[in-house]
């Protein structure tokens, strides 16, 4: 793991943690916060007990930096622009009506990790001296990757939703 990506993860288990506070006050679930913490506490954990700056090795120059920092923001881009699309595809009616939520704005930016490592992974071998037009394609699949996140994930969790009440049918 390059040090730009252990302090990306550092940050969005900050922010999470902040999150995560922030809903303790407001619904005072302390059992949802428990569990929370255990699982934020973990991700620090294995973060700095595997990745740790020091144990890191940067490979490759200034120019792997720019190229992961770029794809990142292309990846947050995404992200955020999923949020707009779906809040400009409510009738204009429904969206004035609705409130703008920090949380649902913000939540895709702290779990970006989760989306960048197989991202970057993909393309961690890219050379930097590629044409500018196969540049532009691999920002434009980590915009895609960042705008579809949520897509997969609603879908997984639909997939388990699916798969546990076929359980209790045939039960």
């Amino acid at each position: 793991m390059t040090p730009t990506l252990f302090y990306i993860c550092i940050a969005s288990l900050a922010g999470l943690s902040i999150i995560a506070v922030w809903r303790v006050i407001a619904y005072k679930n302390a059992i949802s916060f428990t569990v929370q913490a255990i699982i934020l506490a973990s991700g620090f954990f294995l973060l700095f007990r595997f990745f740790i700056p020091d144990n890191v090795v940067a490979k490759g120059d200034e120019q792997d930096i720019a190229f992961v920092i770029i794809l990142y923001v292309f990846m947050l881009l995404g992200m955020l622009a999923n949020y707009a699309y779906a809040h400009l595809s409510l009738p204009k009616k429904e969206r004035k009506e609705k409130q703008f939520d920090w949380g649902l704005f913000l939540a895709p930016v702290l779990a970006s990790p989760i989306v960048f490592i197989p991202l970057l992974a993909a393309f961690q071998e890219t050379n930097p001296n590629i044409p500018l037009r196969t540049r532009i394609m691999v920002f434009l699949v980590a915009f895609q990757n960042g705008f579809f996140w949520k897509e997969y994930f609603d879908n997984k969790r639909k997939e388990k939703e699916k798969g546990e009440n076929v359980q209790k049918d045939s039960a």
